[in-house]
């Protein structure tokens, strides 16, 4: 039965949720079935006014803690966007609600408990279902899982064999935090005091069921190295702890497509020679330093109080406007051949512009192009989900995704 809307972004007051609601009012504006969704009735109208959204653009009301009336949103829309985190405290009743009524869904989560969580207490019935739940459709970690996809499709068709050592080089990154981030950063660093949550969080294979034995340690970069794939010094990348994970999900998921040996990491290019170096060992040690200081309550309560955004602030659109990503993949095999790259890049601040345009054009394939996307179910990854057709749908969005040897 056709539902009253293909889209209802949840959350739609927050931050990111505003930035989603923009970006689909100017540039599919009448020419999707949509709504917006919140705590607030009043809020809702007042963005509303603000976006000049026409009147069949409803405003719904739901509470994150009460599934009865989630489940009156979800029950009207093929697909779902949740913008409202940390997804920990506020995401699992909203899943439940999506199954119970075979709605298909959609999040920017970076947390890995939470994840992990989803596909214990999900993942089986949504495939019961026929449910899509896809977590991590933001910068974290699209362009990992979906160009990680592209560079082993690339290397299967031309050498006949997945590539079994990826990396993800950032060239570049421009961006900002947002107070809603920074919250999500601070509940999962007390999570992790508690050792079986901190035990999830350091294990690579931890959104993998069939982990056998003989299958790689996998490495996280951890401190300043010279790289010579690139020939440049490269230091850890944030998130790459937790964007490696849906990699190897998405690998077991397919089947092995990339191989029971196959090695992925992250790094941030930071320069060539001793700059370079330097660099890269003052990035690491800053890195270090932050997160002792977030994992104290004291030093983390002066942060939030003078330095962080708080919950609902975050960059202007003219900084997210002048923010932009760069990223390369490279992958080769056990003896360094067969090299086989992808370039991904945007002009938006990766965490909000970025994120906000990968995380709605997400939520139009799973609605618009469901005969052209892969027949899997369950709490998948973006590239199980939505195969390369996503790839395609960011290009014409304007993001550069280019493959070559």
């Amino acid at each position: 039965m056709k539902k009253d809307f293909q889209i209802i972004v949840w959350g739609a007051t927050g931050f990111t949720g505003q930035i989603v609601v923009e970006y689909l009012k100017n540039n599919y504006g009448n020419d999707i079935r949509w709504a917006i969704a919140g705590r607030s009735l009043e809020k809702l109208q007042s963005l509303k006014n603000k976006f000049r959204l026409i009147n069949s653009v409803e405003c719904l009301v739901g509470d994150s803690f009460d599934e009865e009336s989630l489940k009156s949103i979800t029950s009207r829309t093929d697909v779902l966007i949740s913008t409202v985190g940390p997804y920990a405290l506020f995401g699992k009743a909203l899943v439940s609600a999506c199954l119970g009524t075979k709605t298909d869904y959609c999040d920017l989560t970076g947390e890995i408990p939470f994840v992990k969580d989803s596909v214990d207490s999900y993942h089986e019935k949504a495939k019961t279902n026929e449910v899509k739940i896809v977590h991590s459709c933001g910068y974290d970690s699209i362009p990992s899982d979906i160009g990680c996809l592209l560079l082993q499709e690339k290397a299967i068709k031309n050498h006949g064999k997945p590539l079994s050592n990826v990396k993800l080089f950032i060239l570049g990154l421009k961006g900002k935090f947002s107070g809603g981030t920074l919250v999500s950063m601070v509940n999962l660093m007390m999570e992790a005091k508690n050792p079986e949550k901190r035990k999830i969080q350091t294990n690579p294979y931890i959104l993998c069921k069939d982990v056998i034995a003989g299958m790689p340690i996998q490495r996280i970069q951890s401190f300043a190295w010279y790289d010579p794939r690139i020939e440049k010094w490269t230091a850890p990348f944030i998130m790459a702890r937790f964007n490696t994970r849906i990699v190897f999900r998405s690998n077991e998921l397919m089947e092995y497509k990339y191989g029971r040996n196959f090695m992925y990491d992250e790094g941030l290019v930071v320069g060539s020679g001793m700059k370079g170096k330097l660099r890269g060992e003052i990035l690491t040690i800053g890195i270090g330093i932050m997160i002792l200081l977030m994992s104290v309550s004291i030093s983390r309560w002066i942060l939030k109080k003078t330095v962080f955004p708080k919950p609902g602030e975050g960059p202007s659109k003219e900084e997210r406007m002048n923010g932009y990503f760069k990223m390369l993949l490279v992958g080769e095999n056990e003896i360094g051949e067969n090299r086989t790259e992808v370039f991904i890049s945007d002009t938006n601040d990766p965490g909000y512009g970025s994120t906000a345009i990968m995380l709605a054009e997400s939520a139009l394939c799973l609605a618009l192009d469901k005969d052209a996307l892969p027949n899997e179910y369950g709490v998948i990854t973006p590239a199980v989900a939505m195969g390369t057709k996503i790839a395609d749908r960011l290009k014409k969005a304007g993001f550069n995704i280019s493959v070559s040897d």
